[in-house]
């Protein structure tokens, strides 16, 4: 193993791997240096904190080697002279392409030397910080990275171990079986860094910020591209992190303590994210992708989302493809970032290029209109001839803002194509739609009315049902009462007078409230007398319409050879009954 040249003093001129700027050499928490980084403020921070110390601490059981996938986890007191980890930090960046990686540790015994190893799964191992048997859940190409010092030493050792599980033995590293622990990679100063405090520091990131006592503390930073972990054009991921104690600085020394796997995120990958957004309603919406994006195709409804977690560097694209009827995409909207990665929008597609480490994500909007429903209510039916009607009209499934018009019409078949009448197109505000203009109905019969909505931005037209509104106008039904009348006329005959007699007679009629004929008669015609003989009235004008009994009185007038003569009164009568 390569010793780093890096002293364990509290604060260095030259405490960071450049071009990163975390402070992985100084052997503290805090930043020394103003614009660089260090664990008080690094980004995307990840702590594993152990059991407390003592009877309920667990550690591996006895035995336990590097090597070994399948362990038992028990508890109880660490064996003498062996480190009682505290917890480990870790955290990971992008740098000019560059994936750096950042490991601390703590432990609470103050001794001569320490053997640390930071396991770096790509897959997590759940429940391994439980008591019991376990299986690790290894892969090929995690990774082992190595922390020694001995002697009370402030100098450590770092390496890097990949977990192989096919091909020779020769390339285990301690195991003559597979999988194993692959052969062992020493760092060096030109990709990694670290120290042991040697004097009591501070840690902001524990509640009440302990010092640490001196050799309590280790830290280191390492170029995981320069060292080879990760390749260029190659993705690479790792997902879950824990710390563990070797009882000496052999390899196949027992492994005791153990601070239980966190998730991590160390990756060198690309990321693609699809979102979906729906308006007004919802969907399923067709994707197609190039580049070997996995799957190539996929389905996505409002609120969905499909990530690519593990993209390599290279050129992709991805185009909504399937839109179901009447829907619009209304805006692909997307944002990079990472240096090198870059996109460009067309239409419904975005063209990606991903970079090491880059992020792409993307939201497309589609939008269609609603589908109201119109119905309509009459304010009367049904009506008789000559009754003003309007209609009112109930917009059901719009938005909540929709305008446009309502036209309101009369059809006098039930196909609504006989237009009787219009009735007044009117502004619809926020939904609601004004009644229609009144329309009076002089003929009897069924009409058809129909309110037709015109539709606006959100919403679709739609037009009411012809049939569901009919309005029946009766035909007047009238009253009859009869009245009988007459034309009254009468006839009298002289007889007895001389021959050549002469004078007049007069004919008076008198109404049924005059039964006396006292008073002016309501009708009377005088005619010339010569000689005996019957004469008449010629009456074509006077009615006589009032029910009762109608009195004739006729008058001679007589002349110098003949007497006057008066008939009695009613003598001569006819009786009208109108009941």
């Amino acid at each position: 193993m390569v010793l780093l040249a890096v002293a364990g003093t509290s604060a260095m001129a030259l405490a960071n791997l450049f071009p990163s700027t975390f402070e992985g050499g100084d052997g503290n928490l805090v930043v020394d240096t103003s614009g660089n980084t260090d664990w008080a403020n690094v980004a995307g921070l990840n702590i594993g904190v152990d059991n407390t110390s003592g009877t309920s601490d667990n550690s591996f059981g006895q035995g336990t080697k590097e090597d070994n996938a399948v362990v038992t986890v028990v508890t109880g007191s660490i064996p003498p002279n062996k480190s009682d980890l505290t917890r480990f930090y870790e955290s990971s960046e992008l740098v000019n392409g560059n994936n750096y990686l950042y490991l601390a540790w703590e432990r609470t015994n103050v001794l001569g030397s320490a053997n640390m190893d930071f396991e770096i799964n790509q897959a997590s191992t759940p429940g391994l910080g439980s008591t019991g048997p376990h299986t690790i859940n290894r892969m090929a190409g995690d990774l082992l990275v190595t922390y020694d010092f001995t002697q009370g030493g402030t100098k450590p050792a770092l390496g890097l171990l990949f977990w192989v599980t096919s091909g020779s033995t020769s390339q285990c590293f301690s195991s003559n079986s597979l999988p194993c622990w692959g052969n062992h990679i020493n760092l060096t100063s030109a990709n990694s860094e670290g120290a042991i405090n040697t004097v009591a520091v501070i840690d902001p990131l524990q509640t009440g910020s302990p010092s640490l006592p001196a050799l309590t503390f280790g830290e280191a930073a390492i170029n995981l591209t320069g060292a080879g972990v990760f390749q260029p054009g190659v993705c690479e991921a790792f997902g879950s992190a824990f710390l563990k104690s070797r009882s000496s600085a052999s390899f196949t020394a027992e492994v005791k303590d153990f601070v239980a796997p966190i998730p991590v995120n160390i990756s060198n990958c690309g990321t693609i994210t699809i979102h979906k957004v729906t308006q007004n309603g919802d969907a399923s919406f067709g994707y197609t992708t190039t580049g070997g994006l996995s799957p190539a195709t996929f389905n996505l409804s409002n609120g969905g989302t499909q990530s690519y977690a593990k993209v390599s560097a290279g050129g992709y694209t991805v185009t909504e493809s399937t839109v179901p009827d009447g829907w619009t995409l209304v805006s692909l909207v997307c944002t990079s970032s990472g240096t090198g990665t870059s996109f460009t929008t067309s239409g419904a597609t975005v063209s990606i290029t991903m970079a090491g480490g880059g992020t792409v994500d993307c939201t497309y909007t589609n939008f269609t209109k609603l589908s109201p429903t119109i119905s309509t209510k009459l304010s009367a039916t049904p009506v008789p001839i000559g009754t003003a009607v309007t209609d009112s009209a109930t917009l059901s499934g719009a938005t909540g803002d929709a305008g446009g018009t309502v036209t309101y019409a009369v059809y006098s078949d039930s196909a609504c194509t006989v237009l009787v009448s219009g009735a007044g197109t009117k502004t619809v505000t926020n939904g609601s739609v004004p009644d229609s203009d009144p329309i009076t109905f002089n003929n009897a019969g069924t009409f058809f009315w129909q309110a037709a909505y015109s539709g606006d931005a959100n919403n679709n037209a739609t037009t009411s049902d012809c049939t569901s509104e009919q309005l029946v106008v009766n035909p007047n039904t009238p009253a009859m009462s009869t009245a009988q009348n007459v034309i009254p006329n009468d006839a009298a005959t002289i007889s007895g007078a001389t021959g050549t007699a002469g004078g007049s007679i007069t004919f008076n009629l008198y109404s049924p409230s005059d039964a006396t004929c006292a008073s002016a008669p309501a009708f009377t015609q005088t005619v010339s007398v010569n000689g005996n003989g019957t004469y008449s009235t010629s009456n074509t004008n006077f009615i006589a319409s009032d029910s009762g009994t109608w009195r004739w009185q006729v008058v001679y007038s007589g002349d110098a050879n003949n007497k006057p003569a008066t008939s009695l009164c009613g003598v001569e009568q006819f009786t009208i009954q109108n009941s």
